[in-house]
C-alpha cells in the first residue's frame, strides 16, 4: 500500500527521494509553493487536511501544540539520530500493514517497526 505523505522542513530531502522510489506520493513542505522553508505548523496541518496527506515531522508541536483534529495525520519520529535510510524503512513497513485510510491523528513511529 501506498502513502500520500508531506514531509516537514526537519526531515531530510533525501526521505523524500527514498519514499518515491517505494511508490509513494511525497511532497516536502520545501517545495510546496504555499508553504515553504519556515512555514508555521498550523497552515502545514490545514494543507494536510485539505490534500489528504500524512505529515512527517520529527516536530514535537504536533504532539504538544496542535489537535489532532486540525491535520489529517501525523507520523512523529521522537529519534532525530535515525538515519534517512531507517526513516523511509519505518514509513515504508508502516504502509504494508496500515492503509492509509486507517491511519488517523497522531502515531509514534520508530525504529521498534523495522
Amino acid at each position: 500500500m501506498t502513502y500520500r505523505l508531506v514531509l516537514d522542513e526537519n526531515v531530510e530531502h533525501e526521505v523524500l527521494h527514498r519514499l518515491e522510489n517505494y511508490g509513494h506520493d511525497v511532497e516536502h513542505v520545501d517545495f510546496v509553493p504555499e508553504l515553504g522553508k519556515g512555514t508555521d505548523d498550523h497552515p502545514i496541518a490545514q494543507y494536510s487536511l485539505d490534500t489528504d496527506r500524512l505529515i512527517v515531522t520529527y516536530d514535537d508541536d504536533f504532539v504538544l501544540e496542535i489537535d489532532e483534529a486540525e491535520y489529517r495525520g501525523t507520523f512523529y519520529l521522537d529519534d532525530a539520530t535515525l538515519s534517512v535510510e531507517k526513516v523511509a524503512d519505518v514509513i515504508q513497513t508502516v504502509s504494508r500493514h496500515y492503509p492509509q485510510s486507517e491511519v488517523h491523528g497522531l502515531e509514534y513511529i520508530g525504529d521498534e517497526w523495522l
